[in-house]
């Protein structure tokens, strides 16, 4: 990337986060305290990622994913565990937690923490997993013209290796862009046919025609969600394989339109993840609004931007389902 252009896109970030620090987080009537957009709202959109190794694709290759690797997602075991993820994309440390170590000691850490959490959930079991942003929106349409950029084979392969020796969970995290759900999620079956391997979708960046990922904030409707997941019923049960969780992203009324019309599919486990950062009594309000409405329910923790960060005995109170830490 050129310096005039760097230069350009860092100031627009700045920019735009100004913009959604403002106007992001209004279903309460907008008072100041209100939990903002996640920072890859910012810099996921603006700032394309440079890669550890070369080969980041727009058109994903036939990866290497392993099979038998976890446990199986299915309903009784949601209610007797508790999922705990890292979060990030490995090209991009400011976009989480997880771009920030190498897969052996993130998978270090991430097993510390799930033992913290372990010791205060009560009877559920802890489960830890890897939350990868697969595929990351961009401020241009790049080859592809869907606006997105995807992590090569080689690095993904690094972290289902150590997710299947660890027994983790990995989460393909997937921003859509200009293509549409269905599609980004076929495109990731390969990987699926791992019994550990799941899937979580952005609203804020699916796009509609002549949308731009960071100029505004994008949505899904329950007809989306719902076809995601006959999508991946369809796969599991083409595959003799166990149930996958679908994880959906959000921290405002608009990004999931009529959540009541979800449906329940049997092979299919959904979470709704309150994805915003911000004081924590705006997160706790959000939660109930949001993630406790759902099947499951997800809440996500900013170690950077959460003011101040909750504790683990604050994060269990609220006894959710999923625990992202970003």
């Amino acid at each position: 990337m050129t310096p005039p252009r760097l230069l350009a896109l860092i100031l627009f970030t700045f920019i735009f986060a100004g913009a959604l620090y403002a106007l992001i987080g209004w279903p309460f009537g907008g008072d100041e305290s209100s939990a903002s957009a996640p920072p890859f709202a910012v810099e996921g959109a603006t700032v394309t990622p440079e890669p550890k190794s070369p080969g980041a694709t727009d058109v994903p290759h036939e990866p290497l994913a392993g099979d038998n690797c976890g446990p199986a997602a299915d309903g009784s075991f949601m209610s007797a565990n508790q999922i705990v993820s890292y979060y990030g994309n490995p090209y991009a440390k400011q976009l989480g937690i997880l771009g920030q170590h190498e897969p052996d000691e993130l998978a270090s850490m991430l097993k510390e923490r799930a033992h913290d959490l372990d010791e205060l959930n009560g009877f559920r079991g802890v489960q830890p997993a890897f939350h990868i942003v697969y595929e990351t929106a961009q401020p241009e349409p790049r080859e592809n013209g869907l606006y997105l950029q995807y992590v090569d084979d080689e690095t993904m392969q690094t972290y289902f290796d150590v997710a299947c020796r660890e027994g983790f969970f990995v989460f393909l995290d997937l921003q859509i862009g200009r293509s549409d759900v269905e599609t980004e999620i076929r495109k990731v079956f390969p990987y699926l046919k791992a019994s550990n391997v799941h899937v979580a979708i952005d609203p804020e960046f699916t796009m509609g025609p002549g949308e731009v990922p960071g100029q505004v904030i994008g949505h899904v409707d329950a007809a989306q969600i719902n076809l995601a997941q006959q999508t991946l019923e369809d796969f599991a049960v083409q595959n003799g394989l166990p149930s996958k969780i679908l994880i959906v992203h959000q921290f405002d009324e608009a990004m999931i339109t009529d959540p009541e019309n979800i449906g329940s599919f049997p092979h299919v486990q959904v979470v709704v993840d309150m994805d915003g950062f911000g004081p924590k009594e705006t997160k706790i309000r959000k939660f109930g609004f949001f993630a406790q409405q759902a099947q499951h329910s997800g809440l996500k923790i900013f170690y950077k931007q959460d003011d101040p960060v909750m504790t683990d005995d604050e994060v269990q109170r609220l006894d959710p389902d999923v625990i992202i830490y970003q």
